[in-house]
């Protein structure tokens, strides 16, 4: 996980939540930061902010020789009321994240399974003879563990922020755990459905348990949780980039959906960056950032006394800098978004397109004939993505694909490296030509299903140019099946 600011005020805030709902008591000892640190998947550096932050609050005492001893002493009635306030806060959140899981994790958990080495499988079974480890911890693990053959470190970052809003809570509060049933070895099951490679067995007791965590948190908050939400409720977020003020980067994909749209046409110029600071209500500074980034990736050449001009669709390779540590970073970043799309489309579709009436799917089917005759094929999988996301009937997986949909931005730089724009069309019409189709039949399961041919398709182009330019991480990022 990322050391910076916005992670150290997670660990605190999940520390600080630990001592009000009476998990940890006064005069009782917090785990060691290490311990801390290696619960939380964070630095040691982080879980240390975070201490020190609730020690200078006065909720602990931190000293070298005795550790981190909880100071307040909140008594039952306190206690309550902390839950009460967090639970009724984040109950809309927490509903709709749920409900989200399976469609957005559920294949991708599978898929992780299905290819997981005989060694991380053996550590699994380790997890579960383990004692001493409490349960929002195992699960953490877990999951790492489930999606490590992935080898999406975006993928794994997004699990972990929705750990720390959801299970965390859920799971300190220890009478939670009568929700389940503890007689049943959910774990161990798993494992022997993988080692004897019995992948729709797998996938319907994956699906199950997820099922279960829905409804015990159902349950929970119609036995439990009384007080009226607030007005303003806490929302779930979650940030695709490392340091999520990172403002650049949306505005360089504003620039660019306009260059695809003929806004600004190859050969044109773009606005002045004052021009461009006053429409985007930023500093000059953000747009000097933005027009960096766009010529980093080929899109624009800036030249003194002349202008920032947009390149022609067959330069940008060739303008793009893929020396640049930052854009190799960023092109890594835009492959594992590909893949959480490639994993999680086709579930997430027929979710989408199911909750629809029939009028918003033929307006989805005149917009896509429409957008197949601009003759710009490559932009399929960014448009009909972000429409499927942007419709989807859950506000976290429009939160998630609205973040993936940002990485599409990278994939400029390879623009130039497709050939020539009639045969990136060949490519793309047949499948213009089976969404099209599938939307008119109403065929929503075969329309998933070319999705997912097509984000897949995606992927792999992607992590071949990767490797054509040497960056050599992209080799762990596994193409699905």
């Amino acid at each position: 996980m990322e050391n910076n600011t916005d992670l150290r005020k997670v660990v605190y805030s999940i520390m600080l939540t630990q001592i009000q709902f009476g998990t940890y008591r006064c005069g009782e000892k917090l785990p060691t930061i290490e311990e801390t640190s290696r619960r939380l998947c964070v630095s040691i550096d982080t879980a240390r902010t975070a201490y020190l932050k609730l020690k200078d609050e006065g909720y602990i005492t931190l000293s070298k020789n005795v550790g981190a001893t909880v100071k307040v002493n909140y008594d039952s009635q306190e206690t309550e009321q902390f839950i009460q306030t967090f639970f009724s806060a984040r109950k809309n959140a927490m509903i709709d994240l749920i409900n989200s899981m399976l469609p957005l994790f559920g294949n991708a958990q599978c898929v992780g399974m299905k290819n997981a080495s005989p060694e991380m499988l053996r550590k699994m079974e380790e997890l579960f003879t383990e004692k001493n480890i409490e349960a929002p911890y195992a699960m953490l693990r877990h999951l790492n563990q489930k999606y490590s053959s992935l080898g999406n470190n975006l993928l794994m970052r997004l699990a972990w922020q929705i750990f720390m809003f959801l299970h965390d809570p859920f799971f300190s509060i220890k009478d939670n755990l009568h929700y389940f049933d503890q007689s049943e070895d959910y774990l161990s099951i798993v494992l022997v459905l993988c080692r004897k490679k019995e992948w729709t067995a797998l996938r319907v007791k994956m699906a199950e348990s997820m099922n279960k965590l829905t409804s015990s948190l159902t349950r929970f908050y119609k036995d439990r949780i009384h007080m009226p939400s607030p007005e303003k409720e806490v929302a779930f977020t979650w940030s695709s980039y490392k340091k999520s003020q990172q403002l650049c980067y949306s505005i360089a994909m504003e620039l660019l959906i306009s260059i695809n749209r003929g806004l600004y046409p190859a050969g044109s110029l773009l606005p002045s960056q004052e021009e461009l600071a006053r429409q985007k209500n930023v500093s000059v500074s953000t747009i000097r950032r933005t027009l960096e980034l766009l010529g980093s990736v080929g899109a624009i050449k800036s030249a003194r006394h002349v202008g920032t001009r947009v390149l022609p669709l067959e330069q940008t390779s060739a303008n793009s800098d893929f020396t640049k540590p930052v854009l190799r970073r960023r092109l890594l970043d835009m492959a594992e978004s590909i893949q959480m799309l490639a994993l999680s489309c086709k579930d997430v579709s027929v979710l989408t397109l199911s909750s629809l009436n029939t009028e918003s799917i033929e307006e989805l089917c005149v917009k896509l004939k429409a957008y197949k005759g601009l003759r710009r094929g490559e932009n399929l999988s960014y448009f009909i993505l972000s429409t499927v996301g942007e419709s989807a009937p859950y506000q976290t997986i429009r939160t998630v694909y609205s973040e993936l949909m940002r990485q599409f931005f990278w994939g400029y730089a390879f623009r130039g490296m497709n050939g020539k724009q009639e045969q990136i069309n060949e490519m793309y019409d047949p499948f213009f030509d089976e969404l099209i189709e599938s939307l008119e039949k109403m065929d929503f399961c075969r329309f998933s299903a070319s999705l997912e041919d097509l984000a897949v398709l995606e992927l792999r182009r992607t992590v071949s140019f990767l490797l054509d330019l040497g960056i050599s991480d992209a080799e762990n990022i596994l193409i699905p099946e």
